[in-house]
């Protein structure tokens, strides 16, 4: 049994568990509501609501935390967490109650994810090793000349990787076929790629989604990828007519319809492979601008949800309470 400050935010990180299961169902029952009015905000609000519906369940638990942990002394925090959510011996903790069975799933959970992750990004290097072992990689003269190679592939493609030190690469199947206007708005596209870190990003974007249940993740990263391959397209815009990065984009992704390639991780950004038809839509439309009402709206959501979170968790525990130790 664990005494004092410690007990007290072992006992609050166990609610803050509850409070992000809570959010998690939450927000998993509203995104098949909202999808399809992602696309109606422009890309900075798109981006942060993105990142909000990814991340509120870690950041509304750690509220819930930070709420009922003042920096006072430890009889303070007992009176003012009793006061408020009337939890009894919250500066007791016992690893056999229902607190302590919590923290050790989440802490199994969290561990877990962490190595399927690192496994995850330690396969993708090993392929992409493989790959880069048994091609011709040649750095590609020009002004990027550090930033950008040529691969040995017959599949016409181009994609960035790289989480700190993102490089572009072309295939051979791709310098060969193409236009040097086509070639310009490609390297363009994937430098925006590398100078917004897109690689590392998405990576970090996917680990946070990794609780939420499957087609809910698969949502949110569908989404998030659309965005990042528009922002780049957005960017090639300042050098070339919207209709020929439209263009190059089909015709790319006609190239690649007779030659398959299998780039499915979330941890590269592959030009004219997710998306065309909306990315085209996009650029052959005018950026949509969203209201400032439905900002205001959209931020009164997430207040909402963590004002709910934090006012249910109180329930819910009492309610678990009810049937195990506490």
């Amino acid at each position: 049994m664990l005494t004092g400050n410690i007990a007290i935010l072992l006992n609050l990180v166990s609610v803050a568990i509850t409070a992000f299961v809570i959010v998690t169902m939450l927000i998993s029952a509203i995104i098949p509501l909202v999808k399809n009015r992602l696309d109606l905000f422009n890309f900075t609000a798109r981006k942060r609501t993105l990142w909000l519906l990814a991340t509120a369940p870690w950041w509304i638990a750690l509220c819930c935390i930070v709420v009922f942990f003042p920096r006072q002394n430890t009889a303070s925090i007992v009176v003012w967490v009793e006061n408020i959510a009337h939890w009894h011996h919250i500066d007791l903790f016992k690893f056999t109650s229902w607190h302590g069975f919590t923290v050790i799933i989440a802490a199994f959970v969290l561990a877990l994810l962490v190595s399927i992750a690192l496994t995850q990004i330690r396969r993708h290097s090993i392929a992409m090793h493989n790959l880069f072992k048994f091609s011709d990689v040649q750095p590609i003269n020009s002004d990027n000349h550090a930033t950008i190679y040529s691969i040995s592939l017959t599949t016409p493609t181009a994609f960035t990787i790289g989480f700190f030190k993102p490089k572009v690469y072309l295939t051979t199947g791709l310098l060969q076929h193409l236009e040097p206007s086509a070639l310009d708005i490609i390297i363009q596209h994937e430098l925006a790629h590398v100078r917004a870190r897109d690689p590392l990003f998405k990576s970090v974007f996917s680990f946070f989604c990794q609780l939420y249940p499957k087609p809910i993740r698969r949502i949110l990263q569908q989404h998030f990828t659309l965005l990042t391959e528009q922002l780049a397209d957005s960017v090639v815009t300042r050098y070339h007519d919207n209709l020929d990065v439209a263009q190059t984009l089909i015709t790319v992704a006609k190239k690649q319809r007779k030659r398959p390639l299998n780039c499915d991780s979330f941890q590269i950004s592959h030009f004219s492979h997710d998306q065309i038809t909306l990315r085209v839509q996009k650029l052959l439309s005018p950026q949509s601008q969203i209201s400032e009402f439905t900002l205001i709206i959209t931020g009164l959501c997430f207040l909402i949800a963590t004002l709910f979170t934090a006012s249910t968790v109180d329930s819910i525990h009492h309610l678990i309470e009810t049937y195990f130790i506490h």
